[in-house]
């Protein structure tokens, strides 16, 4: 849409009911003067959620007012979740949310780059590689540098060692720095309406240990808000904790950071006087000579103070407004020009919708629309403080959408507000934004998106707002199945499997239909009627799936499916034995995947409650597992360790997933071991045996060379250290060029028991229904019928 020029522009985010109580609260109109008398931009890059500086953010516009942004490379889909299941694409929607929350608080606006997140890597050249190589980085950073306009760049990262994935974003920022002004570096990407070429001023990483005493800036974090009455390194705090499945909200960030905020300038330009004492130091928009006739506007929007109201503030706006509307009809306005006059235009409207009470809204009356869906949509304004009049509505809309503006209903009774109803009309294949766990990933280049101008008059002054409807746009049915990943063993073939499914309808209407599924020859699978009462409603229910007799163990794939929708199951068929005997109990952390592995495996379980730990009757189980980061989570864990020492000692086997070293003492264990930050990060590197012939690697399964192929992310995490000779090294792997890992799975005998630790990362895998997972766990919790010979 071309913007009107008689018009001030107030651009309003995706919303439903307009501002909420504290943005039109007397801080929301402080902060709206302070950003009008900025037009300097600052961008946080970051490899993941938590990575950014958000006391620097904080500081910067909360203080100053300066336009931040938070740019991301991933959505930490490969991390670990404190606080769930969820893992993958599913925890990378849970850390997106998260990570807008957290800029909300810190006042950044935060855009993603889409990058896999796949856990931790050593070496930038890793991740380059999975994500399409080092150009393809480089032109999505370049990308939002052209659209954004950054004056200053920093990140938490550097170029030189941590994970690669913080490698690749300081590198690649690095290059970016000068790229993006490089009019021969994709000069596709200035096709694109808002893509300019751009010259950043400065570029800062951030000066941990070593790099302290180089620090060019300190920005002062420990200063106070005036508005909040916090410091900003607690406003920083505050944000961090929104990243709960990474366990921040319980995260001593002042310990980690020490309370400081220090930087290096690496990266400059010649165009500002030298001067890095603060990011922008020596930095002054107007030595440009190209933007030398807008110092006058400056000078009138200057006058703009906190305590102006409208009767004053509209006739220096609509001022302002004319003069940058007759800049534009000559088209002499520069790059930078034309971004601090697009930013006085936000931020001006901002003002004046704060003063005026402005409440602009485009409210679907459903929110989610599928393919063809004719959606009705209200249409209103309202202006608490200031006379509204002469409303009239424009709208730009993605290629084959349409609308119809209804007649009015009549005179409004308020005389400060209109409503209107209009029908929105969507294209037979519109662009989806739901589910997330696919549109998340799409490449970042601009999407269409629908937008209404309203224009209007305040007090007799013209202005206009820019409304975004809050409207996903989804297939028509959506499937979602559990597990969409399950292991099945070749001794329970008869019983197959069961999948749950969950059928959404996004259809406006009653929906109804069969599902099915689609399977190998052979195999035989139900299908089922359903029946979907309304939109947004679902339908849950359960398929059993059995292949052929004669099936050989390997990975099958089945679709569950309707015939609006689809979605596919893995089913890995194992060899795997265990010990007839075994009687299992789990001290569960937050992931479910040990009790699923237990029922697959068909053993008997039960779930150890935390009155189990204190008091129960432990040597009822012959083998206890305690799931991956428990001694976080379970606090009774911690407190009743010895009774599961005694367990062992009195002759139960005792199996640990890896646990953190910041969780960890190493009085856990009976004989006492550190656990470190080491890790063996590629999933497919060798396996080592070092104790063939042990049980744990033999009985009742022989663990053979393909059992390790196949892994999902990782080998291994949190390696432990200063083992004692108590224990076995039974296995070992590094990654690449490094020396051999050789304590991540341990065994020792205790007393009458056994003991085992391994920081092996079996979860991810038998989730997955890996069949050497799965041999290796039965294995596990088999062992108390095979240790004898191994005494």
């Amino acid at each position: 849409m071309v913007r009107s020029l008689f018009f001030l522009f107030l651009s309003i985010p995706f919303i439903s009911s307009g501002p909420s109580a504290q943005e039109k609260s007397n801080d929301a109109l402080h902060q709206a003067f302070l950003d009008l008398s900025q037009d300097l931009v600052l961008m946080d890059l970051s490899a993941h959620p938590d990575d950014e500086d958000g006391a620097s953010l904080a500081l910067y516009r909360k203080r100053q007012g300066i336009k931040t942004y938070s740019v991301l490379f991933t959505r930490g889909e490969g991390g670990q979740n404190e606080k769930g299941p969820e893992l993958y694409e599913a925890l990378g929607v849970l850390r997106s949310q998260e990570t807008e929350r957290a800029g909300r608080i810190l006042g950044a606006e935060v855009h993603f780059l889409n990058f896999s997140d796949f856990g931790y890597s050593k070496t930038a050249s890793e991740a380059f590689r999975v994500w399409g190589g080092q150009s393809e980085a480089l032109r999505r950073l370049v990308y939002v540098i052209r659209r954004y306009k950054p004056d200053v760049l920093f990140t938490n990262h550097n170029a030189i060692d941590g994970h690669g994935h913080h490698q690749a974003v300081a590198i690649t920022a690095i290059a970016a720095f000068d790229a993006a002004a490089d009019s021969n570096y994709s000069p596709e990407q200035l096709h694109e309406a808002g893509i300019s070429l751009w010259q950043p001023r400065k570029l800062f990483f951030r000066s941990f240990g070593r790099w302290e005493s180089v620090a060019d800036v300190s920005n002062p974090v420990n200063d106070t808000d005036h508005v909040s009455g916090s410091t900003y390194f607690d406003i920083a705090v505050q944000a961090l904790q929104m990243h709960r499945t990474q366990g921040m909200d319980r995260a001593n960030f002042r310990a980690f950071t020490r309370g400081k905020s220090l930087y290096r300038l690496v990266r400059e330009n010649s165009q500002y006087d030298r001067d890095s004492s603060t990011f922008f130091s020596g930095i002054n928009l107007f030595h440009d000579p190209s933007v030398a006739s807008l110092a006058p506007l400056r000078a009138a929007l200057d006058r703009l103070k906190p305590g102006t109201g409208p009767e004053d503030m509209l006739p220096v706006a609509s001022a302002v407004q004319h003069a940058c509307d007759s800049l534009r009809s000559t088209g002499t306005l520069s790059v930078l020009g034309r971004r601090m006059v697009d930013h006085w235009e936000e931020e001006l409207g901002r003002l004046v919708s704060a003063a005026c009470g402005v409440r602009a809204e485009f409210i679907p009356r459903d929110s989610v629309a599928v393919p063809q869906q004719r959606v009705p949509c209200e249409l209103t304004v309202r202006a608490g403080q200031c006379m509204l009049g002469a409303v009239q509505w424009s709208f730009k809309l993605p290629h084959a959408w349409g609308i119809q503006e209804l007649p009015p209903e009549g005179a409004s009774a308020r005389p400060s507000s209109d409503r209107r109803m209009v029908t929105l009309t969507v294209s037979d294949d519109p662009e989806l934004t739901l589910p997330k766990t696919v549109t998340n990933y799409r490449p970042i280049n601009q999407h269409e998106r629908s937008v209404a101008r309203v224009s209007m008059t305040l007090n007799g002054r013209p202005f206009a707002v820019d409304v975004h409807p809050a409207l996903e746009t989804a297939p028509r049915q959506l499937i979602a199945v559990s597990p969409p990943s399950v292991g099945l063993l070749r001794s329970r073939l008869r019983e197959g499997v069961e999948i749950e499914y969950t059928i959404k309808n996004f259809l406006p209407h009653k929906t109804a239909g069969r599902i099915g599924v689609r399977a190998p020859e052979a195999w035989s699978a139900e299908n089922a009627s359903f029946v979907i009462e309304k939109e947004d409603s679902v339908a849950h229910g359960r398929l059993a799936i059995r292949p052929p007799a004669g099936v050989v163990p390997g990975t099958y794939v089945v679709h569950v499916r309707t015939t609006l929708a689809s979605a596919p199951v893995t089913i890995n068929v194992i060899d795997a034995q265990f010990a007839p005997d075994v009687s299992l109990g789990i001290v569960k952390s937050y992931d479910t995947t040990l009790e699923t592995a237990a029922a697959t495996l068909g053993v008997r379980y039960e779930m150890i409650s935390d009155a189990d730990l204190a008091e129960g009757d432990l040597l009822r189980f012959s083998t206890i597992v305690v799931d991956i980061r428990a001694y976080l989570v379970r606090g009774a864990l911690r407190a009743h360790n010895a009774r599961l020492l005694d367990y062992v000692r009195r002759g139960g086997n005792l199996v640990v997933m890896y646990q953190r070293e910041t969780e960890w003492k190493p009085e856990f264990a009976p004989y006492p071991f550190q656990i470190t930050r080491r890790r063996v990060c590629v999933e497919d590197v060798p396996v080592t045996i070092l104790a063939p012939g042990h049980p744990l690697l033999s009985k009742p399964n022989t663990i053979g060379e393909s059992d390790w192929s196949g892994w999902k992310q990782e080998r291994a995490v949190y390696m432990p250290r200063d083992v004692s000779a108590e224990y076995e090294k039974l296995i070992a792997s590094a990654d690449p060029d490094e020396p051999q890992l050789d304590t991540g799975y341990l065994a020792a005998h205790v007393g009458k028991g056994t003991y085992l630790y391994t920081s092996y990362v079996w979860y991810r895998q038998l989730k997955e229904g890996h069949a050497g997972a799965f041999r290796c766990f039965a294995n596990m919790i088999s062992y108390p019928s095979f240790r004898e010979a191994n005494r």
